[in-house]
């Protein structure tokens, strides 16, 4: 009976301890205490109310699990968190994960990626300390599970959700390391590629082919821009789109007769400044092919006009607008240089119908002769009103006048010979050319020329700028005169034959050489040439009689003006010359290949600069072809240089980044701000816009720097371009 009776008592609380839900949970402690159940057992509450449980009736509740205990005692079940619990990684990348037991079970977990213990090379691995590494590529479903869970405890675990973006692409290299002008195809070498990556050049996405995660391959047509440099990135697609650092690449013509930096100095001094286009034209065809296609160029001339209003605004916008796009750039640099020696001012002859012919006359005999020049500035009526040739009749004693002479004056001091005698190198022979007789005498020579228009025998025509003066033979002087370099004129010669005998007397004199070629030469390239350098330019003006093409080829080719073309040739610190206002203005534009309104305002930035198109100060122009700075350098246009025109023109540079001259320019920044993304290539890159890579790489590291303060890209761009563009370096053309 007492068997069956402990049996029964088994079984009930068996039963009892299965069914009841009330629990109470007993806190883990070291080990057991006397008389009472371990520490982190259970005692079924509903065995409780049993008095005089047995022995058996206990042991049998301390079989339940901990979690069932915990479960009826209605403690919260035991869980594992991990953190993040959402995050996102770059393929190729690691991040680490942690878990934290919410009930003390320790620390201890088992990290599995979508169920798999370790994870997999598909869709990452993780190892015991909760290190996750992706895996190159991220899988077709990028969401993957990051799963702990608990080793002490069965069927406790927490996740995480990670999203695995792609990488973000890095490019080491672009083949072929310098590209040429034209399509071709293109390799770039890198890591962290993906299916549907994209090869984009100055932001524009090329055809791509994908070969491996280290390699793409692209067609591109390559096209001058401004430094010659090709910005390249890659785009990686979604997920976690993202684009990798530019790389910069020169680009230059398949067969390239002459280098980037020998092209660019001699546009500088050859034409209005070095185009991307310009440069690369050259590049191409080498220097002395570029000369002829120059030579053959068309005239861009100036529209004709009859208007009397005394405005040359459209004159002074269609000047900038040959100047920036015209094709005949030799030309007009060295019609602009003539018209610097031989000076009208719109001060006095601001008509446009007596400017424009005297500009295009200009234009149209820059490659002549300098006798034929000479003769058609001379016989120019706008020179005529302007030097007050024009009707200067002969002298009357009687009624007490004589001739004018003011252009008798200037054509031989500004216009042919000079004050004192010069030898062929450009030193002073300490003799003087002429004294007031031969000014007399020359200006006696010089009477009876009106205005074009028909033939008359007596008086004078009305006024017209449309031709040359003509001669009016009851005007002129016809007695006999001494003229410059002791020539003779006899007594009873026409107007046009005494004209012709003082141009060639003038033509032919010692001084005339060096006098004009020096002047052309600091127009065109240094303001203090050598005296070799001079003598051998002034040869050429002597042996060729006066051609002027000739004269300018010399210039141009001189070793002395070539010395520079070697980029590892120190800089000639007292070569070159400063940017004039009007060149400093239309050399940035195309430096940047702008283009320009029509109906431009451009001049108003070279007349703050002191320099104003059509109009000079007077008959020794803007500024006078002697002056010297403090240190003797010969140096003409430092004449207009002052600490207001020296702030004026970072001004101008500033205008001309931020608002393109007020509207009245426009260029493409794109190449630039593509590089912006590595300050570095970005200086580069403007460095060979304007300096053509002589740079100085302490000065280069100074304004990396100062890039590099934003992060606005287009920011960058126009600070880098202000910081070399208003540096002495290019200020000052070398």
């Amino acid at each position: 009976m007492a068997r069956s009776t402990l049996c029964l008592r088994v079984a009930l609380g068996l039963l009892i301890a299965h069914d009841a839900t009330p629990q109470i949970v007993v806190p883990e402690t070291i080990g057991p205490a006397p008389d009472r159940p371990a520490l982190g057992s259970r005692i079924d509450s509903s065995s409780a109310l049993m008095a005089g449980a047995s022995t058996a009736a206990v042991a049998a509740a301390r079989l339940q699990s901990p979690d069932q205990a915990r479960v009826r005692q209605g403690s919260p079940a035991p869980s594992v968190v991990v953190s993040p619990a959402k995050a996102s990684i770059r393929a190729g990348s690691t991040r680490r994960f942690f878990a934290r037991a919410s009930d003390g079970l320790g620390p201890r977990v088992v990290w599995s990626v979508n169920g798999v213990k370790g994870g997999s090379a598909t869709t990452g691995t993780i190892d015991g300390e909760g290190n996750f590494a992706a895996p190159e590529l991220p899988p077709p479903n990028n969401v993957v599970e990051i799963e702990a869970t608990s080793a002490g405890t069965a069927g406790v675990s927490g996740k995480a959700a990670l999203t695995l973006l792609n990488p973000i692409p890095v490019i080491t290299s672009v083949d072929p390391k310098t590209l040429v002008y034209g399509r071709q195809t293109i390799v770039v070498k890198g890591s962290g590629f993906v299916q549907g990556s994209q090869i984009k050049m100055t932001g524009e996405a090329l055809p791509t082919q994908y070969v491996s995660n280290d390699r793409l391959s692209g067609t591109a047509t390559l096209v001058p821009v401004p430094g010659g440099l090709a910005a390249f990135t890659v785009f990686n697609p979604d997920p976690g789109n993202d684009t990798s650092a530019p790389a910069a690449v020169p680009v230059a013509p398949a067969h390239s007769k002459v280098s980037y930096l020998a092209a660019a100095r001699f546009l500088e001094q050859a034409s209005w400044g070095p185009s991307a286009e310009s440069i690369a034209h050259l590049q191409d065809v080498g220097f002395d092919p570029w000369l002829a296609e120059q030579f053959a160029a068309p005239a861009s001339l100036y529209k004709s006009s009859t208007s009397a209003a005394d405005n040359l605004t459209e004159q002074q916008s269609e000047f900038f607008v040959h100047a920036v796009t015209g094709k005949d750039q030799l030309r007009q640099r060295v019609a602009f240089s003539l018209g610097q020696v031989f000076v009208v001012s719109g001060l006095k002859t601001g008509q446009p119908r007596q400017m424009v012919p005297y500009q295009n006359m200009l234009l149209q005999d820059a490659f002549g002769t300098y006798a034929n020049l000479l003769r058609d500035v001379t016989l120019s009526p706008t020179m005529g009103v302007y030097l007050d040739l024009v009707n200067d009749d002969q002298g009357n004693p009687t009624a007490g006048t004589s001739p004018n002479e003011n252009y008798a004056r200037e054509l031989m001091q500004l216009f042919s010979i000079g004050t004192v005698g010069l030898n062929p190198d450009g030193s002073e022979t300490g003799k003087v050319t002429y004294n007031q007789d031969t000014i007399t005498n020359m200006a006696r020579a010089l009477t009876g020329w009106t205005f074009p228009g028909k033939a008359v025998t007596e008086g004078h025509n009305r006024e017209s700028f449309d031709g040359s003066m003509i001669a009016v033979e009851a005007n002129h002087d016809r007695g006999r005169k001494a003229i410059v370099g002791g020539v003779e004129l006899p007594a009873g010669q026409p107007a046009d034959r005494d004209l012709a005998d003082v141009l060639h007397a003038l033509a032919v004199h010692a001084n005339t050489a060096p006098f004009i070629s020096l002047r052309l030469i600091q127009h065109l390239v240094t303001s203090d040439p050598s005296p070799a350098y001079l003598g051998r330019v002034s040869g050429v003006f002597t042996s060729s009689g006066g051609d002027l093409q000739a004269v300018v080829k010399q210039i141009l080719m001189d070793p002395e003006a070539r010395q520079g073309d070697d980029p590892g040739a120190a800089l000639q610190v007292d070569g070159g010359h400063w940017r004039e206002p009007v060149l400093c203005v239309i050399a940035m534009m195309r430096n940047l290949q702008a283009s320009v309104r029509s109906d431009n305002r451009l001049e108003r930035f070279p007349t703050n600069l002191g320099q104003r198109v059509f109009y000079p100060g007077s008959v020794f122009n803007d500024y006078s072809p002697l002056y010297r700075t403090s240190s003797g350098l010969l140096a003409p246009e430092f004449e207009l240089l002052s600490s207001g025109t020296a702030l004026m023109r970072a001004n101008v540079v500033r205008n001309l980044e931020e608002k393109g001259f007020n509207g009245d320019a426009e260029f493409d920044t794109a190449p630039f701000v593509a590089l912006a993304g590595a300050p570095g290539e970005l200086v580069d890159a403007v460095d060979r816009t304007f300096l053509f890579g002589r740079l100085p790489s302490r000065l280069k590291e100074e304004i990396v720097t100062a890039v590099t303060a934003t992060h606005d890209y287009n920011l960058r761009v126009r600070n880098a371009i202000y910081l070399v563009a208003s540096s002495a370096l290019y200020q000052v053309q070398h």
